[in-house]
């Protein structure tokens, strides 16, 4: 027979599930708690943006249960969360609260957005979910990892409400929502450079997106700000031109503790300490560089003024032995781009045919590779007499020195055309994609650290000089040797040079992942 004490201890641990029930019925921070699967290998941390963020969808929340609207502009930091927080248990913990409305789910392609709903279908599956919904089940009618249906438990009479995932910029007609999320507008760098993309992606979400709304709705856009004309900014900016246009509440959490609106409240220098230390954030932004970093740590995209690649830092050296020990871990290869058009060979200032003899270095503690140029070689001639051209500069640079050659649509025939002329080294072929700001990228924080950047002293260094400074990404004028450097560092880097996990991380964030 159980005493008294054993019966108060039993109902107080009913009282006390319950509480934690209502709690994470209640508020989203809760209901990630309790529902995160334990089959996961990092638990649930939370961070100063976190808990605001989770009360933003309290707040948004209560609002439609009085009948109002509620827009979020989310601005966060990669790595941080965010898209746990909204996209993969927001339309869980939505449809709970509200079985008889739907949610859209949207991302810059559909199988991103395919793989949010997909988690958010599991959630709701589990038995966790089920102690805080137990009248509402998914139907076994559609069963889709893009469009989940909520039914009746008893019944299976649908109720309503529905989660349905696409891209942004396809697919939307003829849904409704009234949950919409936008989860990253752009797939990376690349596409956020285009005006074209741009574009695209404000069409979408103007004409498309934001006409499935229901008349009371919630919207949560979360991304990261690849560009200053990006859709966040533009929502920013049509705010301010139209009255009538929604306004979006911004949550913006940059990285730094002194750019941010609410510093005290940050746990230390950096944001999200609970999770990183003070040395990734460090390497985080001395590998991406001023302008990667002002976009992806400090959430506010700056606009390219020219003058890409800083030369205030190089070290100049008499000379460079290419037979550098091998414990230095570095790549030597010899790039070439090829003026090979008669376009390009003719008119009053033809452009060049070039060759950079160049390696890339990592030393021992360093985050930031160390970029040496020895020798740049440059020619205006015809097929014939540039091909020898090429053939003595490979020669001079030896065998055992990586050659490559740029393979674009524009030079398609180049790359094979060379390797038959030129047939006694092993030549590589270095694809080219995208715009040459974004291929410049990687090299913006080489050149922005003091004494990375190495020039072994010759008659080139003038005009090699002059078009780093000159270089804008916009086409004008010759820029053979910056895109020797760009191509260079595909060629080289792909090789796999010794570097800190958290860089390579960085450094393949800054590559658009």
């Amino acid at each position: 027979m159980k005493n008294n004490n054993e019966d108060y201890e039993i109902k107080m641990h009913k009282t006390l599930a319950e509480d934690l029930k209502d709690f994470a019925r209640e508020s989203h921070l809760d209901f990630m708690d309790y529902t995160w699967p334990k089959t996961l290998d990092d638990p649930l941390i939370e961070g100063y943006h976190t808990r605001e963020i989770c009360s933003a969808i309290d707040e948004s929340f209560e609002k439609l249960r009085h009948g109002e609207s509620s827009f979020y502009l989310v601005n966060v930091h990669h790595r941080a969360g965010k898209s746990d927080i909204v996209s993969r248990f927001l339309p869980a913990h939505f449809v709970g609260e509200f079985p008889d409305k739907e949610v859209i789910q949207t991302s810059y392609k559909a199988e991103l957005a395919a793989t949010f709903s997909t988690y958010g279908r599991n959630i709701f599956r589990s038995e966790k979910y089920q102690e805080l919904y137990p009248n509402i089940r998914l139907s076994t009618e559609t069963n889709k990892k893009n469009d989940w249906v909520i039914v009746d438990k008893d019944t299976k009479k649908p109720l309503g409400g529905k989660s349905y995932s696409t891209g942004l910029s396809s697919g939307l007609t003829g849904s409704g929502m009234s949950l919409g999320v936008i989860d990253d507008w752009f797939a990376g760098r690349a596409e956020a450079e285009s005006t074209t993309m741009r574009n695209r992606v404000w069409e979408a979400f103007t004409n498309d997106f934001m006409t499935r709304r229901a008349p009371a709705s919630i919207i949560f856009i979360i991304g990261t700000l690849w560009h200053w004309d990006g859709l966040a900014n533009r929502i920013r900016n049509e705010m301010k031109k139209n009255p009538n246009f929604p306004q979006f509440k911004e949550l913006i959490f940059p990285a730094k503790r002194e750019q941010s609106p609410n510093p005290e409240k940050y746990p230390g220098e950096y944001l999200f300490l609970e999770r990183y230390d003070a040395g990734w954030y460090r390497e985080q932004y001395a590998t991406l560089g001023r302008y990667g970093a002002a976009a992806l740590l400090d959430c506010n995209p700056t606009m390219r003024t020219g003058g890409l690649l800083d030369t205030t830092g190089i070290v100049y050296h008499d000379k460079v032995d290419l037979e550098i020990p091998a414990d230095t871990e570095i790549q030597w290869g010899q790039v070439w781009d090829l003026a090979h058009t008669e376009k390009q060979r003719t008119g009053d200032d033809p452009d060049w045919t070039s060759g950079t003899l160049m390696g890339f270095q990592i030393k021992p503690g360093d985050v930031i590779p160390h970029l040496w140029i020895k020798n740049v070689s440059r020619c205006r001639k015809g097929a014939k007499g540039r091909d020898e051209f090429i053939r003595i500069a490979t020669m001079q640079a030896g065998k055992f020195v990586k050659s490559g050659i740029e393979s674009s649509i524009e030079s398609k025939d180049a790359y094979e055309y060379i390797r038959g002329a030129v047939p006694e080294y092993n030549w590589n072929k270095i694809p080219i994609l995208g715009d040459k700001t974004v291929r410049i990228a990687p090299l913006e924080p080489i050149f922005e650290t003091i004494g990375h950047v190495h020039l072994v002293r010759g008659d080139w260094n003038e005009d090699w000089i002059e078009e780093i400074i000159r270089f804008d990404g916009s086409g004008a004028g010759h820029d053979d040797q910056v895109d020797n450097l760009s191509a260079g560092y595909i060629m080289l880097m792909s090789s796999g040079l010794k570097m800190s996990n958290n860089a390579r991380a960085a450094l393949a964030a800054r590559r658009n992942r």
